[in-house]
């Protein structure tokens, strides 16, 4: 009787065996070490978002003295960057807070997730709804209001439109960079 049981449990010991071989493990440790790392990438972002809104800041008191702009638009611009700064901020305090190493996973993926719908929508619903009414009153003080006599406007304003230009395509490539980390985490998650 000792002899059956003991064949059986052999068997039941060769499957466990060949079933393990054929899975694939993930050490959570190292998962949890990858996430870390990603975040990097989304906490970069918003440094320089914040750092972006300070160097913003802090060059303001220079267009004031050489009356490059109007003090009405010097103020909204103001507002615009602290508004920003304080969103971005607000956007990833969920992320910073979170413990990699000692949060449970579903609790990361529904931070990443939420911190992921709100970047697409900030890019997609108020970057829009701040920057179009923004450009165009700075190509306004550009282009008509500040020009020199005598100066095509439509060639004022083109500094401000290639500006936007460049500001958009790196602010895109920082916003990709922030959603590709969250979505990797996401992906991560998933597969465990």
């Amino acid at each position: 009787m000792e002899d059956l049981d003991y064949i059986e449990m052999r068997q039941q010991m060769a499957v466990l065996k060949e079933h393990l071989d054929n899975q694939e493990i993930v050490s959570d440790q190292l998962l949890r070490e990858v996430m870390k790392m990603k975040t990097k990438d989304i906490n970069y972002t918003k440094n320089a978002v914040i750092g972006a809104a300070v160097f913003g800041l802090l060059i303001i008191p220079l267009s004031m003295l050489l009356d490059v702009w109007s003090l009405p638009f010097t103020i909204a611009t103001c507002l615009m960057m602290v508004f920003c700064a304080v969103a971005t901020y607000w956007i990833h305090r969920p992320v910073e807070q979170l413990n990699f190493m000692t949060t449970d996973l579903a609790t990361v993926a529904r931070v990443m997730a939420t911190f992921k719908k709100h970047y697409d929508n900030w890019l997609h619903y108020v970057a829009p709804a701040l920057l179009i009414p923004w450009l165009s009153w700075a190509c306004y003080e550009m282009g008509w209001k500040f020009a020199p006599e005598g100066s095509n406007p439509w060639l004022m304003f083109l500094p401000v439109i290639i500006g936007a230009a460049i500001g958009a395509m790196i602010g895109y490539r920082y916003h990709c960079k922030a959603v590709n980390a969250a979505q990797s985490i996401l992906d991560q998650i998933e597969e465990v």
